[in-house]
């Protein structure tokens, strides 16, 4: 199910971007940390850049399950798996929805520590990963964890207190957004699997015939 190359490539791809975009902004004397700027705060060409890519990432995660959510529907309305694609469709737009709307910067200026944030975070986590944990066990959820705990480290990077911001940016935003490339390539991977069992399944039930001879 899994081509670990292609895993292997595109984390390494991620890194050889970052790395290219940051002496690129260095060569022309534009600040490295504000490539994981949001958009609002981006003031000069290329800020702001990787900061959308690790959301177009996650849009790219909700969109997949969500489109792969309603073609398993159709093709096996009863199958336990779905279900698991439609509450990772509704967990990765949780967060999406938090990173485009920057709701834990609002609820931190409300007076909401950043521990507090995190416990949510982390408790939305637990849930998931206990509720769909038979699905989980049967995908390859190394992906998963690692994109994960790549995000909670992010997390926590940020509360680090390193006095160079051009490394504190690269420190917190480069695990950000390797766990933006592993889930999205985890949850490619998976409804990919499930897709091609739902079609082999409906055309086995549809010419049985044929299934003889499979």
């Amino acid at each position: 199910m899994v081509n670990y190359r292609t895993v292997f490539l595109f984390n390494s791809l991620t890194l050889l971007l970052v790395g290219l975009v940051t002496l690129c902004l260095s060569l022309f004397g534009s600040s490295v940390k504000g490539l994981f700027f949001p958009p609002c705060l981006a003031t000069y060409p290329g800020a702001g850049f990787l900061f959308l890519m690790f959301q177009m990432l996650f849009y790219f995660s909700v969109m997949i399950c969500v489109f792969s959510f309603g073609l398993l529907r159709t093709i096996q309305p009863n199958r336990p798996e779905n279900q698991f694609i439609l509450g990772s469709a509704l967990v990765t737009g949780f967060f999406l929805f938090n990173e485009v709307f920057r709701t834990h910067v609002h609820l931190g200026r409300a007076g909401f520590p950043k521990v507090t944030i995190v416990i949510i975070y982390a408790v939305a986590a637990a849930a998931y990963g206990l509720t769909f944990r038979r699905q989980i066990k049967s995908t390859p959820y190394f992906l998963l964890i690692s994109g994960v705990g790549l995000l909670f480290l992010a997390f926590f990077a940020e509360a680090l207190p390193l006095k160079d911001e051009v490394i504190s940016s690269l420190v917190e935003g480069i695990p950000k957004l390797l766990s933006g490339v592993n889930i999205a390539l985890y949850f490619w991977f998976v409804c990919q699997g499930l897709i091609l069992r739902s079609i082999n399944f409906s055309n086995k039930t549809s010419n049985p015939e044929l299934s003889k001879f499979n």
